[in-house]
C-alpha cells in the first residue's frame, strides 16, 4: 500500500530541518565547499567586445570587477544544494564573501514534480543532437524517485531552509510552482518561514486556445511570496507600469499625487442617488 502523503509530512518536515542543520553545523566547523562550475555576467550589454571573441580582463571578480570594486554577477551551473552552501561559506579563490543573511531577494522555478522529461533535442542539416541529462538533472526531473511527491518534498526542504539563511532580514523569496505540487509546498513553506511571512500568491495567467473535452483548462501557474521579516523591501516604483493615454482620458484632475476621480452615491441628505463621476465641490457634501 502506498503511503499517505499526508502522514509523511511530519516526517519530511523533520528529516529536512535536521538535514539544514547538519549542513550549517558543517559550513561553521571551517569546512569550504568552493562553488562548481561558474561564469561571469557583464552588468551591461557587450560594452568591451565580449562576443566578438574579446573578454574583459578582471584581476579579481568581485571585488575588483572593472577596477573600481564595483559587483559583478555570478552564473552558478549545478547543484543548488551545494551552490547555496558555498555562498554561504563564502569563496575565498575569487574574493566572493559569506552571503548569509546577505541576499534581498531569492527567486526559484523548481521543477513541477510533473514527472517531464527535459531533455534538450536539437535538429541541425543531417544530424540530430541530443543533450543527456547530467546526474543530477536525472534527479531533479526524471521520473526515477521511488516515492514520487514524497522524495519530491523531501529534495526541496532542505534547499528552502538554505535559501532563508541567505535572505537579509529584509529579503524575500518567490516560488513558482503549478498545481502539481503547489499546496504541498506551500505548507514546507509556512513551515519554513513562518505563515505569517506569506506575503502574496500571485497567479501567472496564462493564454491557451486549447479547449479539453475532459476538464477545464489549466492556465495558470502560482507563484507564493514570502518575507524573511515584517521590514520587507518592495520596490513599487519598480514594479509599476505607467498609465496608457486612454485610461488617463478617464480621469478629470489631477495633482501632485497623480490623476483621480471623485466618485460616490446614496449618502444621508445626499442629491447623489447613484455612483458617477463627481465634481470637486461634492467633496464638500456630508456624504
Amino acid at each position: 500500500m502506498a503511503k499517505s502523503l499526508i502522514e509523511e509530512l511530519p516526517r519530511i518536515v523533520s528529516e529536512g530541518r535536521r538535514e539544514a542543520a547538519q549542513i550549517l553545523e558543517r559550513l561553521s566547523s571551517g569546512t569550504q565547499i568552493g562553488l562548481q562550475t561558474n561564469e561571469l555576467v557583464l552588468p551591461s550589454k557587450d560594452v568591451s567586445g565580449l562576443f566578438k571573441g574579446s573578454t574583459p580582463q578582471i584581476p579579481n571578480a568581485f571585488t575588483m570587477a572593472g577596477g573600481n570594486g564595483e559587483w559583478m554577477n555570478r552564473l552558478i551551473y549545478g547543484d543548488n544544494l551545494l551552490a547555496m552552501q558555498a555562498l554561504l561559506a563564502g569563496d575565498a579563490q575569487t574574493g566572493l564573501p559569506s552571503l548569509r543573511g546577505k541576499v534581498d531577494l531569492i527567486y526559484i522555478d523548481p521543477p513541477f514534480d510533473s514527472k517531464a522529461d527535459y531533455r534538450t533535442k536539437i535538429s541541425l542539416p543531417g544530424t540530430d543532437i541530443q543533450q543527456k541529462p547530467t546526474v543530477i538533472e536525472q534527479f531533479a526531473y526524471a521520473d526515477t524517485w521511488e516515492q514520487g511527491t514524497i522524495s519530491y518534498l523531501r529534495m526541496i526542504y532542505p534547499r528552502l531552509a538554505l535559501m532563508k539563511e541567505l535572505l537579509s532580514d529584509k529579503g524575500s523569496i518567490y516560488v513558482h510552482i503549478d498545481w502539481h505540487i503547489g499546496s504541498y509546498l506551500k505548507i514546507l513553506l509556512d513551515d519554513i518561514f513562518g505563515k505569517d511571512m506569506m506575503l502574496n500568491e500571485i497567479i501567472w495567467c496564462y493564454g491557451s486556445m486549447c479547449k479539453s473535452k475532459n476538464n477545464w483548462n489549466r492556465k495558470h501557474d502560482n507563484i507564493f511570496v514570502y518575507t524573511k521579516s515584517q521590514n520587507w523591501i518592495f520596490n513599487a516604483s519598480d514594479v509599476l507600469e505607467g498609465y496608457a493615454e486612454g485610461y488617463k482620458e478617464k480621469f478629470k484632475y489631477q495633482d501632485e499625487k497623480g490623476y483621480y476621480m471623485i466618485r460616490g452615491k446614496g449618502g444621508h441628505l445626499s442629491p447623489i442617488h447613484s455612483q458617477g463621476d463627481l465634481t470637486p465641490e461634492h467633496e464638500k457634501l456630508d456624504l
